[in-house]
């Protein structure tokens, strides 16, 4: 059984691949910025919701933080490449979303009832 380390870790190599795999994909290079607001996000998430995360560029240079736990039930953060981030969340149908100015500010009060709520059921 992998260990909340072993996952981590998993999901920061995704991270520090994803340049590669945005010029793989022809896709824009996600800045230093969103790697970095990426890395944090991924620790502070993996400080409440011990899990395999998905980690990969998105079309605009963003990186996309991906959480699926069943159908119809996710979380998605998306660090935009100045520093902003979008945190969405799809619980059993219904959606619910926030954007940040500055990544730093996750996780809050938005996504930890997030984590709690799709943690819930399982």
């Amino acid at each position: 059984m992998m260990t909340e380390v072993d996952l981590l870790e998993e999901a920061l190599v995704d991270l520090r691949a994803s340049p590669h795999e945005a010029k793989d994909e022809d896709l824009p290079i996600p800045s230093t910025k969103a790697l970095q607001n990426g890395e944090h996000v991924l620790r502070e998430m993996y400080s409440m919701w011990c899990r395999r995360f998905e980690v990969y560029p998105m079309p605009n240079g963003e990186i996309a933080i991906d959480a699926p736990t069943g159908p119809g039930r996710s979380v998605l953060i998306v660090c935009d490449s100045e520093g902003g981030a979008l945190c969405v969340v799809n619980y059993d149908r219904t959606h619910r979303r926030a954007r940040y100015s500055n990544a730093r500010m996750l996780p809050d009060g938005f996504l930890r009832d997030a984590v709690r709520d799709l943690t819930s059921n399982l």
